[in-house]
This record gives structure tokens, sequence and C-alpha cells, in this order.
């Protein structure tokens, strides 16, 4: 990962990215804050996996939704935070996220094996206006004629913003079996996830 990719990550906050204005597999992410915020104060692994399947509409049938890369941004914050912590119910809810993790993983390795463009040269580039949903929908989830209208527009995720998702979401990722190694937890699966993100 070069330094502005990961100078990005670092600086990221929930509250710089326009949630509402990114389709996902059901709709649109503008409840993640909500979701993320449940993750980081679940008291127990209910509440935290209740809160995971809000967000993971972000992936349907291998393919990543806009919103991935940035999800994954704050769920492999949580992760780490989870492995650090060392405890039966942190490493349970940590085993949760891993499985997932490998589950996107292996998306972005299928993207990798077709013709694609280049990606958006920096990560906040998917965030241009251009990517966006229109302005209406940062605050209001859409109705079920506007969703057949968004899901309808062959024009929502084309490249380069669809293969940006991909290697975005990649880079992110690759910060996961650097974790394990560091935490020495679920160390059967590191060399398996690199090859995955190779």
């Amino acid at each position: 990962m070069d330094n502005n990719i990961k100078n990005y990550i670092d600086g990221l906050k929930v509250s710089d990215i326009p949630w509402g204005r990114m389709v996902t597999a059901y709709g649109t992410a503008l409840h993640y804050p909500e979701y993320i915020s449940q993750m980081e104060n679940a008291a127990d692994k209910d509440t935290f996996m209740r809160a995971f399947s809000g967000i993971t509409d972000l992936e349907h049938q291998d393919t990543l939704f806009p919103p991935a890369p940035f999800a994954l941004v704050f769920l492999v914050r949580i992760y780490e935070k989870l492995l650090a912590e060392n405890t039966a119910l942190a490493d349970e809810e940590a085993a949760e996220l891993t499985r997932a993790f490998e589950n996107y993983m292996f998306s972005v390795q299928c993207a990798e094996q077709y013709e694609h463009d280049e990606p958006v040269e920096y990560f906040s580039d998917m965030l241009s206006e251009e990517y966006l949903l229109d302005e209406r929908f940062a605050c209001t989830e859409p109705d079920d004629e506007e969703l057949d209208e968004l899901f309808g527009d062959e024009e929502l995720l084309t490249d380069p913003l669809f293969y940006s998702i991909y290697h975005y979401s990649g880079e992110v990722l690759s910060q996961v079996p650097d974790l394990l190694e560091k935490y020495g937890k679920f160390t059967d699966r590191i060399s398996k996830m690199r090859d995955t993100l190779a």
C-alpha cells in the first residue's frame, strides 16, 4: 500500500463519507454510520452481528458496491480493536469478520481476472460528484420507484468506478493478514489471504 492510500485510510472519518449517495445491493448505505457505531460499542455478539448484517449489502454474489472500500476502512479498524482485546467475545466477533473479509478478498480476486480500466487515481476520487447518487438521497432513503430507477441505470456501476471499488477494497483488505500476524490470531489464514490478494 502506498503512502497516499495509507494516509487517506488513516485519516478517514465516518462523517467524511456521503453514505446515502452510494448504492448497495438493496438500497443505499444511508444507515451505515449507525451500524458502524453499533458494532464499535456492542456489548454482546448478537448486537454486533445485527449491526454487521446491516452492512453486508456492500456485497452480493461476489459483486462489491460503491460503499465497500469505505465501509471496509472502519470494519478493519473494528477488527484490529477486537484482535487487540484478546477476549473470548472479541475473538468470536473477529472470527465472523475474518470469514467476511475472506469472501470480500475472493470478490477482489475474481475482479482482477477480467479486463478492466485503470482505477481512479486517488481513493477519494470515488467520492467525486460523477460517481455519487443525486443529492436528494443524502439524508432520505429512496422509495421503491426510485430504487427501480437506480438499479435500471446501466451507467451506475461502469468503469472506472466499477473496478476502483475492487482495487481500493483490496488495498484496505491487504491490512488484514498483517494484523493477524501482528496479534498472532487466525495465523492459519494469513498465507491464503495474501495469495488471494496477490
